[in-house]
């Protein structure tokens, strides 16, 4: 009979095969069943863990981390991971305070360094996230993550930029041509640049090195929405509206008296802005919809998802396009007619009015409160910044003439 002794072996030599071939839901098992057998094992919560964290399960990844750091609290590992586990659930203070200590018990370790660029990028800090990521790569100059973070933390304000991300891509692929989240950039720039074609080559690319990744599969879903002509055209006047948001911001950042001087011209356009908004609302977003629901087993299929085209209501998604398009022309034309009839007839009159403010203060709270979010991030970045400003910046900032002069 076998012991749990006897089993370590077995159980350490089959999690070191799954774990090392990314066969996450099998190393689970084999660290559960293992864990069945010696409860106290710190290994099998090890690889329990990181199983987790690999599957997106974070939460269930803590219990399993907090018995390795109660046996092992010097395991930096373990503190990198718990500080994954910590920024998942947007408990960012634990999450730095967990990096730290795994930088501070290990500062060799590319992928501390890795991890905590990682969090400076998603919170809108490029410029921290790019010293950690060079950090990381003078630890480990071949390894095609650390690369792909280093690009993507490019923030130089050049018109070169986009073209020099793609050289260091490409570099990172050179290096393992199999990492389906390079390829994943790769087509985001391609899509930004409206080479949908080349986009949607690297989009299935990345999806089949990893069928599980998300980001992929809804930026091939995106690529393929627009790639289709007539909701291009659909969209093109919110797309309008959103370029020239995303020119204000770039004027902003650019030049700070060109922003000043358009700002007059901005006040006088507004007005038109929001009638423009409330009009696409009215007219185009429903037929932008009822378009998507009516296609969305086309373009599902097309983007490699089984059985998308089974399934709607009465069966729809089997129809024929043109089935499909008259059913829109006629759903859009009862919800236009009906909006005219309500408006014509004064004592129904408030119901559109109502409607058009329940759209207009959807629009508004929906973008503040991701500009809030964003911002509480944003604000969170720089405070771990300063907190962490010697380990970013062991020389130490440079310090002003009259600082010299009061001492």
């Amino acid at each position: 009979m076998s012991s749990p002794e006897t089993d370590a072996p077995h159980y350490a030599m089959l999690l070191s095969r799954l774990t090392s071939s990314g066969q996450w839901d099998r190393a689970l098992d084999t660290a559960q069943e293992w864990l069945a057998k010696d409860p106290e094992k710190v290994r099998a919560h090890m690889a329990a863990a990181t199983a987790l964290i690999n599957l997106r399960r974070h939460g269930e990844a803590a219990p399993h981390l907090g018995r390795v750091l109660a046996s092992e609290p010097e395991n930096d590992m373990a503190h990198r991971f718990m500080s994954i586990v910590h920024f998942h659930q947007n408990r960012f203070k634990a999450a730095d305070e967990s990096i730290q200590k795994a930088i501070s018990l290990n500062p060799n370790d590319a992928f501390h360094w890795y991890h905590l660029a990682l969090m400076f990028y998603r919170q809108g800090d490029r410029a921290s996230g790019r010293k950690c990521a060079e950090k990381a790569c003078a630890l480990n100059p071949r390894n095609s993550d650390i690369l792909n973070l280093l690009a993507l933390c490019d923030s130089t304000p050049s018109s070169a930029t986009g073209s020099r991300k793609l050289e260091q891509y490409r570099l990172a692929l050179e290096l393992d041509p199999e990492n389906p989240k390079v390829h994943n950039n790769i087509g985001i720039y391609y899509l930004n640049s409206k080479d949908y074609p080349a986009a949607e080559e690297h989009f299935r690319r990345a999806l089949f090195f990893d069928p599980t990744l998300t980001v992929a599969r809804a930026n091939l879903f995106i690529t393929i929405k627009h790639s289709d002509a007539v909701y291009r055209c659909l969209c093109a006047p919110k797309d309008i509206l959103r370029r020239s948001f995303s020119l204000m911001r770039s004027a902003r950042k650019r030049s700070v008296l060109l922003y000043l001087l358009a700002i007059p011209v901005w006040i006088l356009a507004y007005r038109f802005v929001i009638v423009g908004l409330v009009l696409w609302g009215l007219f185009v977003w429903p037929l932008v919809k009822v378009y998507e629901f009516l296609t969305i087993g086309d373009m599902r299929a097309q983007a490699g998802e089984i059985g998308a085209r089974r399934g709607g209501f009465l069966g729809y998604r089997r129809w024929t396009i043109r089935v499909r398009l008259a059913v829109c022309a006629l759903i859009l034309t009862l919800f236009w007619g009906g909006m005219a009839w309500l408006y014509s007839n004064e004592t129904t009159r408030p119901i559109v009015y109502l409607f058009i403010a329940i759209l207009v203060v959807s629009f508004l709270v929906r973008t503040v409160s991701l500009t809030l979010k964003k911002d509480r991030a944003r604000a969170h970045a720089r405070t771990r910044a300063k907190k962490l400003g010697n380990l970013l910046d062991p020389a130490g900032p440079k310090r002003k003439w009259w600082k010299y002069y009061r001492e």
